[in-house]
């Protein structure tokens, strides 16, 4: 496969569109569903399609969510109607009287777990629509027809055309870099108001969650811890939220404090600008190259990087001294983490 992705462009970009994949995950999620459906002979399988495409979602994270808000609210629904179905059998209820007194509760507990809301479902499945065999056998169907369509979803999410979330988190750390310079440059300016910079900021962080949210992926992905098979990407987030937080501090010193300096000082600003610049930029193409592959022997890139950072800050004034130091610092632990060698990594 991998083979065919590279000797075929047009392949490769056909297959990473996102519309494209979840379509084939989709098809294939109602395929496996059917297929089980009728070899388990089910009265009714258009249940077990209509929960594959309901569970099949674009990450795993959230096809699990899906297929355990539908089993638990199925199972909710199906063991409530055994009241309802036993009123009907033995005590001769009346239909609506019977489904009412097990629907209310029921609706009750759904206003309050939304996520329950497949029991009220169920319990209409069950009640409503009778079938000519044992009505208990009702349920136990309707359940067996879920575990096999949210089977069917989670498996198909798992195998079919899965992007790793690894490169989805290298990807959006990448642009939540390039936001960390981009307002750091702004505020570098000094003729911006501070609300544009607290913007740029929620941008940084609206890119960040997506790299959380593709680490949280990136853990069910395997069942081996993330930390043993990719410490690198397992400390990722949290480093470069820290550095988030004291490019934001940096920017705000640099807009409320005076900007008068000497040309020494000026000259040696430029320096660590120019420095740190650099830093950021291989901490970009970083993130980009794994992306798309691991790449190995990073260290000895890395600590030239790290050398070519200035060890000083000369500013005349304390704070953007201490705050810039912060910075230096967490870029020198980014960079450290980035340039780990790939020999220390356990592959997946």
């Amino acid at each position: 496969m991998l083979d065919m992705v590279r000797y075929c462009p047009w392949l490769a970009r056909w297959l990473s569109n996102a519309t494209v994949c979840q379509t084939v995950r989709l098809i294939s999620a109602v395929g496996v569903a059917g297929s089980v459906a009728w070899l388990t002979n089910l009265q009714e399988p258009a249940w077990a399609l209509i929960t594959s495409v309901i569970v099949t979602q674009n990450s795993i994270t959230d096809t699990i969510s899906k297929g355990r808000d539908q089993l638990v609210g199925t199972l909710i629904g199906a063991t409530v109607s055994i009241v309802p179905i036993t009123l009907l059998m033995f005590a001769h209820w009346p239909l609506w009287g019977a489904f009412t007194l097990a629907f209310v509760p029921l609706a009750i507990l759904v206003s309050w777990k939304p996520e329950a809301r497949m029991g009220v479902v169920t319990l209409m499945v069950a009640i409503l629509f009778p079938s000519d065999n044992d009505p208990y056998l009702r349920p136990i169907e309707r359940v067996l027809a879920i575990l096999i369509g949210v089977g069917a979803g989670t498996l198909v999410t798992y195998v079919v055309l899965h992007e790793q979330a690894r490169r989805d988190a290298f990807r959006n750390a990448a642009l939540t870099v390039r936001q960390i310079v981009a307002m750091l440059q702004k505020a570098r300016t000094g003729h911006v108001e501070w609300s544009v910079i607290q913007d740029m900021n929620d941008e940084c962080a609206a890119s960040l969650r997506k790299v959380q949210a593709a680490l949280e992926e990136a853990r069910r992905e395997h069942w081996r811890p993330l930390d043993e098979r990719d410490p690198m990407l397992a400390r990722l987030p949290a480093r470069i939220r820290q550095l988030q937080m004291d490019a934001l501090v940096v920017a705000r010193a640099m807009l409320i404090l005076p900007q008068s300096a000497t040309a020494k000082e000026l000259e040696h600003a430029a320096s660590v600008r120019a420095g740190m610049l650099r830093g950021f930029q291989w901490i970009i193409q970083r993130c980009e190259s794994e992306a798309v592959t691991r790449t190995g022997d990073e260290c000895r890139v890395a600590a030239e990087v790290m050398a070519a950072l200035p060890m000083e800050n000369e500013t005349a004034d304390p704070i953007i001294r201490f705050v810039v130091d912060i910075l230096l610092t967490d870029l020198r632990q980014l960079i450290q983490l980035l340039g780990e060698d790939d020999r220390n990594r356990t592959a997946p």
